[in-house]
């Protein structure tokens, strides 16, 4: 039977496997963008390569640090064993810091897919700005919200005396280690008094949880409203297009669902169980060990997120089985006239 107090070696063993999962998916992906696309992927195609190599990157820094997501009353923490890192305290530190940040990246990153399928669908003015030097603009969103959550998290939710000492006991019973074995980040919102029943509010944690907040809502508020637009825009356009235009509306269709089950990803495997361990930390009722299994799926998500493109997007999908042919029969197969006309289109 496995010990709670071996939960953290296994946990490094399942990063360490869903790791060369990511790695080799992300990478796989990259490579079908560049080669495969077709031409009327546009400007797209960067903005998949740019999540696929957030997503690299990611699972990296989650190798590097193996988080430990725990909650215990009304705290929420990140923790980073010490004794197995090649890196000083204070560098750990700001690892974990950026580790918050690439998280809080996460929806905003979908959230500017959503923006430009729905500019696509619609033919919006506002599509020139993704055609031009603006376009950086737009890729800078993800990297502003990620250090502001790596800024919040380092000013705002750094350690304290008062955290360490309330967290002392319960690392003790959960890990058998001390406190001082591990570097954390987190939100340690209030206490009770034992003498009275009163309450000592943090507000620095708690205006850290708020801007947070704040920008997954934004977020999350930009996907679902550009997502009904697109839905709504696709199947007027689907009713109407003629012969011709309908292959570049199917294409953009495939797009929209592969970028919704891909959303559906981060938000199962990442925000839902965050927001859980949030909510309960605000009642006093912090979820304890069973934070664990937030630390496998959050580790999981970058392996994941990469598969709707290969199974909903048609030119990957057959550039899939042409690989998969010719590793399997020994010949590759000859590439299609709309498949050559495409090569060609894109050189």
């Amino acid at each position: 039977m496995i010990s709670i107090y071996d939960l953290p070696e296994y946990l490094h063993s399942f990063d360490l496997c869903v790791a060369s999962f990511a790695m080799f998916f992300n990478c796989f992906l990259i490579y079908l963008i560049l080669t495969k696309s077709p031409a009327q992927l546009g400007v797209y195609r960067y903005l998949m390569v740019f999540i696929s190599v957030f997503e690299v990157l990611y699972c990296i820094l989650e190798v590097c640090l193996v988080p430990i997501h725990y909650s215990y009353r009304s705290s929420v923490v990140v923790l980073i064993r010490t004794s197995d890192k090649i890196f000083n305290r204070q560098t750990l530190l700001f690892l974990d810091a950026f580790y918050w940040g690439f998280f809080g990246s996460s929806l905003s990153i979908f959230a500017i897919h959503f923006v430009y399928r729905y500019l696509v669908i619609s033919g919006n003015p506002l599509l020139r700005t993704f055609q031009s030097w603006k376009f950086i603009l737009w890729l800078l969103i993800p990297i502003v919200v990620g250090f502001m959550w790596a800024f919040t998290g380092i000013v705002l939710c750094a350690p304290t005396e008062e955290f360490t000492e309330f967290m002392r006991k319960p690392i003790k019973e959960v890990f058998d280690e001390d406190i001082e074995e591990f570097e954390y980040l987190g939100a340690f919102m209030y206490e009770r008094s034992s003498k009275n029943n009163s309450f000592l509010v943090y507000w620095g944690p708690i205006a850290g949880m708020i801007i947070m907040c704040l920008t997954v809502f934004a977020s999350f508020i930009v996907i679902v409203v550009s997502g009904i637009k697109c839905y709504l825009r696709i199947k007027q356009l689907i009713s109407n297009v003629s012969t011709t235009s309908s292959r570049c509306q199917a294409l953009q269709s495939q797009l929209f669902h592969a970028l919704v089950v891909q959303t559906l990803i981060p938000m199962i495997l990442l925000h839902t169980p965050v927001t859980l361990k949030f909510a309960f930390a605000i009642f006093d009722a912090g979820l304890g060990p069973y934070c664990f299994f937030m630390s496998m799926t959050i580790a999981l998500y970058p392996a994941i997120d990469p598969l709707p493109n290969f199974f909903l997007i048609s030119p990957y999908r057959k550039a899939i089985k042409k690989i998969l042919k010719f590793y399997l029969l020994g010949k590759k197969p000859k590439p299609n006239a709309a498949e050559q006309v495409n090569q060609t289109s894109m050189t």
